[in-house]
């Protein structure tokens, strides 16, 4: 079994840089709470040939699974991904937290159950990156679960055409 590691960032492109990273690492899920995902990167081409990739090699037949705050900026800045999201409509959701009060400030992403990067508040790019730590995701999978079970359905990228 690997040894975990963990460093912290402090900056918008290494939280980016963490992400891009965290994806790389996923072999079968990837779970994302975040207010919007305006911060990701995701939206960039290198973001969304990271998450291409990791479909493709993902087995699993939901392998990214988003909660957000709020779907704004995904539905009206997010071509890309809502390309994505269409193109891979039965293997990715997006969900809205119907109490977006209950939604913690501190952001994630988690991959296999076992990475994570988190940004201690949802305004500041300060975070941690924690790599082969089973430990530290498992309360931000308890609360990701418990949200999603609640969550509303979000974008699908399917457009409607009326």
């Amino acid at each position: 079994m690997t040894e975990p590691v963990t460093y912290n960032f402090d900056t918008w492109s290494d939280f980016r840089g963490a992400l891009l990273e965290l994806v790389g690492r996923a072999q079968s899920t990837l779970l994302l709470s975040d207010p919007d995902l305006g911060e990701t990167g995701f939206e960039s081409s290198a973001g969304i040939e990271a998450l291409t990739a990791f479909l493709q090699r993902s087995a699993q037949p939901l392998a990214i699974r988003i909660l957000l705050k709020d779907a704004a900026y995904l539905e009206q800045r997010c071509p890309r991904l809502l390309g994505l999201l269409s193109r891979f409509s039965q293997r990715m959701m997006v969900r809205v937290a119907s109490d977006v009060r209950a939604v913690p400030d501190a952001p994630f992403a988690i991959a296999d159950g076992k990475h994570l990067v988190t940004r201690f508040h949802h305004e500041r790019a300060r975070g941690k990156h924690c790599t082969d730590d089973p430990q530290s995701t498992s309360v931000h999978i308890a609360q990701f679960e418990t949200l999603w079970a609640s969550g509303e359905t979000g974008p699908n990228g399917v457009q409607l055409g009326l």
